[in-house]
């Protein structure tokens, strides 16, 4: 029987905004993207060039068009970060998957990604261990309080019903647990309740993040109806925001 435990730790994140768009002459552990998607609309036609014949195909398997445009912005706007963080050209940027179907990129296994969106938001974090990215949109018509029981601990539970801002303790709370299973590779199973997102460290049994042995979680805020936190499998790690460029700029890259 496997006894070994892990740690598991959640606070709020104050991120370093990064004025630079030369991507790789940021120096941080992990990088996180901004993506403001309505900004890239007009440019879908564009950004599918930079997808393989598979994407295209799951790009046109959406039922709605906003969700067919977003999977191709944030697909090819994450070639473009990784083309620029390895000094590559984009056609060289492919994934694969792993046996838990998580993503990674075959010429660089050292190279960690993942990517989260949310009504009009989308988040890339690229990083040297495994990591994860949560973004939801605070909806101020969800009735939280019917999945409460099934996805928190009573702890949990009573912190958020005795928050100021309870909604938004709500959503911190389940994103934090969504960017620890997407860091994982576990996904949402029955062991997801059992997950502690409570601010502080939470010593947990290594099996229920994988045996990874140490999980550090940061919550910030990306507006006012957005949040988002971040998972990875380390500690101590700098994080940074980095701008992807404007979309008139982009336009030069990929026709050229």
């Amino acid at each position: 029987m496997d006894n070994s435990k892990s740690i598991v730790f959640c606070d709020a994140l104050e991120v370093l905004d990064s004025n630079q768009e030369v991507l790789k002459d940021v120096c941080s552990d992990i990088k996180l993207f901004k993506i403001e998607l309505s900004q890239y609309y007009q440019l879908t036609d564009i950004l599918l060039k930079a997808l393989t014949s598979e994407e295209v195909k799951r790009a046109q398997r959406y039922h709605q068009l906003k969700d067919s445009n977003r999977f191709i912005i944030c697909r090819a706007l994450l070639k473009y970060v990784i083309a620029e963080e390895k000094g590559l050209d984009i056609s060289q940027i492919h994934f694969e998957k792993k046996a838990n179907h998580k993503p990674y990129f075959p010429l660089d296994r050292s190279l960690f990604f993942n990517v989260s969106h949310a009504g009009d938001f989308a988040v890339i974090a690229l990083g040297n261990c495994e990591l994860g990215i949560d973004v939801e949109q605070i909806d101020s018509n969800f009735k939280y309080s019917d999945i409460l029981s099934s996805v928190f601990s009573v702890e949990e539970i009573n912190f958020i019903s005795h928050s100021e801002f309870e909604r938004r303790t709500f959503y911190k709370f389940w994103t934090r647990k969504e960017a620890i299973v997407k860091a994982t590779g576990k996904g949402i199973d029955e062991e997801f309740i059992n997950i502690p997102v409570l601010d502080g460290a939470h010593f947990v049994s290594s099996s229920l993040v994988d045996g990874f042995k140490n999980i550090e979680v940061h919550s910030f805020n990306l507006n006012a109806d957005h949040t988002a936190a971040i998972a990875y499998t380390d500690k101590n790690k700098g994080i940074i925001f980095c701008k992807i460029p404007k979309a008139e700029t982009l336009l030069t890259f990929f026709n050229e």
